[in-house]
């Protein structure tokens, strides 16, 4: 039996709402509920309780900078790429992100946005104290297409992506940091043949270009993410050989660039 456009549709958004109902998440609708709206607006306080209220938070979010700062590694629980004009904006990762919510003593609860198309999942993610306070909310969305439909995977990708939003919209750390990497970036990863046919480069090719970027202290992840937002490439190890020299040549040039920051630091 041929299925016509409609009825292919009805059955994917059926298949979908099963499988996204053995993950037990919960809807926004329910989470909505938790959100209790203010019962008087700040700017009706007495003028000297409003003015203390704002210096003990600026305080406090100097502090959470502070430890931030001090706390998190670059690398791991955020990253930057490489650009012409020196490292992008970095961008908090899932690591950093889990770290800050657990030193503020909080907790990630997340929903299924409701929505009719069966091809984009959104999740939302509420962060709650002990009290069940909802102090941020973030939200997070996929394509099923991004993961090759697997719902699963989108779900966890889309869930990843509201928490960090949550995270940010927390204490303001938009200033410092942007959204997810994979969220700017929705690479087309590449398999072990391009599908233009190019062979990737060599073991030993490989093994020159991470000697080189230990010789040069560089960012072993700063410069993958950085083939994955020029060329597609998830990794060095599956570079097109035909991109060997160059890469080669943008690693002396980084190298040179980062150099010359330093320099003017000093």
């Amino acid at each position: 039996m041929t299925l016509n456009n409609a009825d292919r549709s009805a059955q994917i958004a059926r298949s979908k709402a099963e499988r996204t109902a053995d993950i037990n998440l919960p809807t926004s609708t329910d989470l909505s509920a938790q959100c209790d709206p203010l019962s008087i607006s700040p700017l009706d306080l007495p003028e000297t309780q409003f003015q203390e209220a704002l210096l003990r938070r600026q305080r406090n979010r100097h502090q959470l900078l502070q430890w931030i700062s001090s706390s998190l590694k670059d690398g791991v629980d955020y990253g930057s790429i490489p650009t012409k004009r020196g490292p992008s904006k970095p961008s908090l990762l899932k690591p950093g992100a889990i770290k800050i919510i657990n030193m503020m003593g909080l907790a990630a609860h997340f929903a299924v946005s409701n929505h009719r198309d069966p091809d984009h999942i959104i999740v939302e993610c509420l962060l709650q104290d002990a009290q069940s306070r909802v102090l941020a909310h973030g939200l997070g969305g996929r394509t099923l297409k991004q993961d090759g439909g697997d719902l699963n995977k989108a779900l966890k990708m889309a869930s990843k992506s509201s928490m960090i939003d949550a995270v940010l919209k927390l204490a303001g750390l938009s200033e410092i940091f942007t959204q997810d990497l994979e969220d700017m970036v929705a690479p087309k990863v590449v398999t072990p043949e391009t599908d233009s046919g190019d062979l990737l480069i060599s073991t030993l090719q490989v093994q020159r270009l991470h000697q080189k970027i230990r010789t040069l202290n560089l960012s072993l992840l700063r410069v993958n993410q950085w083939l994955t937002k020029a060329w597609s490439v998830d990794s060095i190890e599956h570079l097109p050989r035909e991109r060997f020299d160059t890469l080669m040549g943008k690693l002396d040039q980084w190298a040179e660039d980062l150099k010359a920051q330093q320099q003017r630091r000093a």
